[in-house]
């Protein structure tokens, strides 16, 4: 497709990378969407990406903006913002959206497509989940760190429409070197993420530890395994997918092989007394126990002390 319009919404640790990597293709087409500090940022110094994975890239994009009316309708639209912060991106949205865009969600927790889904019923909305470490830098550079990277793209609607939709956008990454996948199954592999996240991410951020501490700590092992378990159940609940082993797999995954230094973006956030996903994670597991009559209280706990934890900063 000659002249596509593409736009990056929200260019922190998970929009910097994929606007960095897109640059190297799509540079001359590459609308980004940043806030004002980062937005200069951007235009001083281009796009910078340290990665251990893909090394130093540097690249540039064709606009800088604050806001979407200043880009027209976009063809394609990666939307890489913190859950809270999505209805307002997409509100700010609504001039560059018309029938044809394909939006893709970049973002943590099950149900950011379903919400675009409503917000954006004309518009052709994917869903997709990126395995990733990284990190913004205070001067507008991305980190990433480790020896992988990987973003599956899909479409939980199952029309023509949708599914060619999701694979147009993987296919933006083509000759970028991204390690992007189309995921027939985009749900399972969103599910799959989530679960991992609603333990290992509310466990780190409720105690402010790490994998090592986890690991040498008997009553953080069990929580570990109930958060699992709980967030799991919610998941084959709905229907989801996911194999019968998984809660072993993901537990054997912290407790043996994770980094001892692992940790997490909600326990950086709550360090940082930023607001947290916290909704998106085990909010969305108290729903869905409701809705199914399933019993949750390990995850309950969390929330609540969590909840509490934030409302104090």
């Amino acid at each position: 497709m000659e002249n596509t319009k593409i736009c990056v919404a929200g260019i922190g640790a998970v929009g910097g990378l994929l606007a960095s990597m897109l640059g190297k293709t799509h540079g001359d087409e590459l609308t980004l969407i940043a806030r004002a500090n980062r937005a200069q940022l951007l235009r001083r110094n281009g796009l910078i990406l340290h990665s251990e994975f893909y090394g130093e890239v540097h690249t540039k994009a064709h606009q800088i903006c604050e806001k979407a009316t200043e880009i027209g309708v976009q063809d394609f639209i990666f939307i890489c913002v913190k859950n809270y912060s999505l209805a307002e991106m997409a509100e700010m949205l609504r001039p560059a959206v018309d029938a044809h865009t394909v939006i893709i969600p970049v973002m943590n927790g099950v149900e950011a497509g379903d919400r675009l889904r409503e917000v954006f019923p004309e518009a052709i909305v994917c869903d997709a989940v990126i395995y990733t470490i990284s990190g913004a830098n205070p001067d507008g550079s991305v980190t990433q760190s480790g020896q992988y990277t990987h973003l599956f793209i899909g479409s939980k609607v199952q029309d023509e429409r949708h599914q060619s939709g999701a694979r147009a956008a993987w296919e933006l990454f083509a000759g970028t070197g991204f390690d992007c996948r189309f995921a027939a199954n985009i749900n399972q592999e969103i599910w799959q993420k989530f679960i991992l996240n609603c333990a290992f991410n509310t466990i780190t951020a409720r105690h402010r530890t790490t994998t090592g501490v986890i690991r040498c700590d008997e009553s953080l092992k069990a929580d570990l395994r109930a958060l699992l378990t709980e967030a799991y159940q919610a998941g084959t609940a709905e229907g989801i997918e996911v194999p019968d082993d998984f809660v072993d797999q993901k537990y054997d995954y912290v407790i043996h092989r994770q980094p001892p230094d692992g940790t997490s973006s909600m326990k950086r956030d709550v360090d940082a007394k930023r607001p947290i996903e916290l909704d998106a994670f085990t909010g969305t597991v108290l729903r869905l126990a409701e809705k199914h009559g399933i019993d949750v209280p390990v995850t309950r706990q969390y929330h609540e002390v969590l909840a509490q934890m934030v409302s104090e900063y």
